[in-house]
C-alpha cells in the first residue's frame, strides 16, 4: 500500500515532537466554513484519513498537523497497544477505530470504546453480519457515553446487496456508513439521505473531492496518506473547497 511508504517518516516525527508546532504552522488549514456536524460529532472539515496509514493509533498527533478532520486508525490487531498509544495523544482530532471481522471483535469493541470518538465496523458481508453489528449496538447501551457506530461496506457490492444492506442499516440504529466512492450516490438514494456517508477514495486532485461531496458524501476518508502527494495535500483540498 502506498501509504505505508511514509511510515518511516511518521516514525521519525514521532521521536521529534519539537517539529510538530512547525508542521501545524505550515500545513494545518483552519476552515470554519467547512465544518461538518454529523453523528453527534463536529468535524473541522470534510476530509479525513482512512485506515491503513495509522494502524496502531501511534501517529494521530502527527497526522493531525496536515489538516485532516479525523483519523481512522487500524484495522486494529492489538487493541491494548492502540489504547496505550491513544492515551498519549495530545491533539484534539476525531479518532475512529476500525475493527475488522475477527473472533475478538466484541472484546475489542468494549476495550477501545472509551478511547476513541467512534467505531468503524469492518466486517465481511455474510449471513451473520447483522448479528455481529446488532450485538455491538446492544453493547453500546451499557456505556455512559454515546459513540457513533459506522458500518464500513466492502467494495464488492451488488445492486441486491446494496438494497438489502440499506434496509438493514435504516432499521438497525447504525449512525453512518463508510463506502467506496463509486457507490456513494446509490447508498444515498437507497438510505433516503438519512444516513451520513463517508466516501473512501484515493483523491489525486481537489476537484475529485468536490465531486464526491456533490455526489452525496458528507465526509471523505482518503486512502493515501497526507504525505503521499506532498505535505500540503489535504491543505490544498480544503483550500479549493473553501473557495468554491
Amino acid at each position: 500500500m502506498a501509504a505505508n511508504k511514509n511510515i518511516p517518516f511518521l516514525r521519525l516525527l514521532k521521536y521529534a515532537p519539537f517539529l510538530l508546532p512547525l508542521l501545524r504552522l505550515l500545513y494545518k488549514r483552519n476552515t470554519p466554513l467547512l465544518k461538518v456536524e454529523r453523528m453527534g460529532l463536529t468535524f473541522q472539515g470534510p476530509v479525513g484519513v482512512a485506515a491503513g496509514v495509522d494502524r496502531r493509533g501511534e501517529y494521530t498527533d502527527i497526522i493531525s498537523c496536515y489538516s485532516p478532520s479525523f483519523v481512522e486508525i487500524g484495522p486494529l490487531r492489538d487493541v491494548m497497544v492502540a489504547i496505550q498509544n491513544l492515551q498519549k495523544r495530545k491533539e484534539d482530532i476525531i479518532v475512529l477505530a476500525n475493527l475488522s471481522n475477527n473472533k475478538d471483535i466484541e472484546r475489542s469493541f468494549s476495550l477501545i470504546y472509551d478511547f476513541v470518538d467512534g467505531i468503524v465496523i469492518n466486517v465481511s458481508l455474510n449471513s451473520t453480519v447483522s448479528k455481529v453489528i446488532d450485538h455491538l449496538l446492544e453493547l453500546r447501551r451499557y456505556n455512559d457515553a454515546y459513540k457513533p457506530i459506522i458500518f464500513k461496506l466492502f467494495p464488492d457490492l451488488t445492486q441486491d446487496t446494496i438494497e438489502e444492506l440499506a434496509d438493514y442499516m435504516l432499521r438497525s440504529g447504525i449512525d453512518g456508513v463508510m463506502v467506496n466512492a463509486a457507490f456513494v450516490d446509490q447508498i444515498r438514494e437507497k438510505t433516503l439521505g438519512l444516513l451520513p456517508i463517508i466516501a473512501i477514495a484515493e483523491v489525486s486532485a481537489p476537484e475529485r473531492a468536490a465531486q464526491m461531496l456533490d455526489t452525496g458524501a458528507d465526509l471523505i476518508a482518503v486512502t493515501n496518506s497526507p504525505l503521499h502527494y506532498g505535505p500540503k495535500y489535504i491543505y490544498k483540498i480544503l483550500k479549493y473547497l473553501d473557495k468554491r
